[in-house]
């Protein structure tokens, strides 16, 4: 049986490791025969445990919104000349009106996203917000007088929900390619009309989280339909 090497260490050595609660097999002499010294005890280092990085707690993962965006052109002139009659006759309406009343109309045309909200729409005049009430048979007339209302009373509707926001772009050559949704809303329309008025780029931009794709996209082609179509926005 192979017997243990006895170490060779001198009695006041001993007393030191016994104090540092220093195993004398981790040192190592340096007296004669490989003696262990108290100096070999005062001057043992111990070997420095490996640093572990601190545990950095993995970032919430952040869900990326779901955004589609869909782009009509529509052709304004049939609408320009029934504006124009309507002129003549008394009757004065904007885009605006138009805008409005022909959202009311796709809306009903489209019930899933009706639903979303109740299915208001938020005018966009000047940094602020008007929100109107969209009913299907509201006439074009009543919708133009509650929308000069808002307009002449300041009025700011940013926090009451609503399904769809409404940018209208001064008029000039400038098309929409890309536009952030509003805070609250689940679908937002921006409208730039060319400078003659006889043509209108739309882009409409959805949270799909909220609105279904192909929803979306059958609301945008009701609204060109009944601009396109005017007469539709009076009956």
């Amino acid at each position: 049986m192979a017997q243990t090497r006895r170490l060779a260490v001198s009695p006041y050595a001993r007393r030191l490791a016994r104090e540092r609660a220093l195993p004398l097999e981790v040192l190592r002499g340096s007296g004669p025969g490989g003696r262990i010294l108290a100096v070999d005890v005062l001057g043992f280092v111990p070997l420095a445990e490996p640093v572990n990085p601190p545990t950095v707690a993995a970032a919430p993962s952040v869900a990326a919104p779901r955004i589609a965006a869909f782009a009509a052109s529509i052709a304004l002139g049939t609408l320009k000349e029934l504006l124009a009659v309507l002129e003549s006759a008394g009757k004065t309406f904007d885009i605006d009106d138009i805008l409005l009343r022909a959202a009311g109309r796709a809306f009903a045309e489209t019930p899933e996203i009706a639903k979303v909200a109740g299915a208001p729409v938020a005018l966009e005049p000047a940094g602020r917000q008007a929100v109107f009430a969209t009913v299907p048979e509201m006439p074009l007339t009543s919708l133009r007088a509650s929308r000069l209302a808002a307009l002449a009373d300041n009025r700011d509707d940013t926090e009451r929900p609503a399904a769809l926001s409404l940018w209208l772009l001064p008029a000039g050559d400038i098309r929409p390619v890309m536009m952030p949704l509003l805070l609250g809303r689940a679908m937002r329309l921006t409208v730039s009309v060319n400078a003659a008025g006889d043509h209108a780029e739309c882009l409409l931009t959805a949270d799909t989280a909220s609105v279904d794709e192909a929803a979306v996209a059958a609301w945008l082609i009701a609204l060109k339909s009944t601009i396109e179509h005017p007469l539709r926005l009076f009956v």
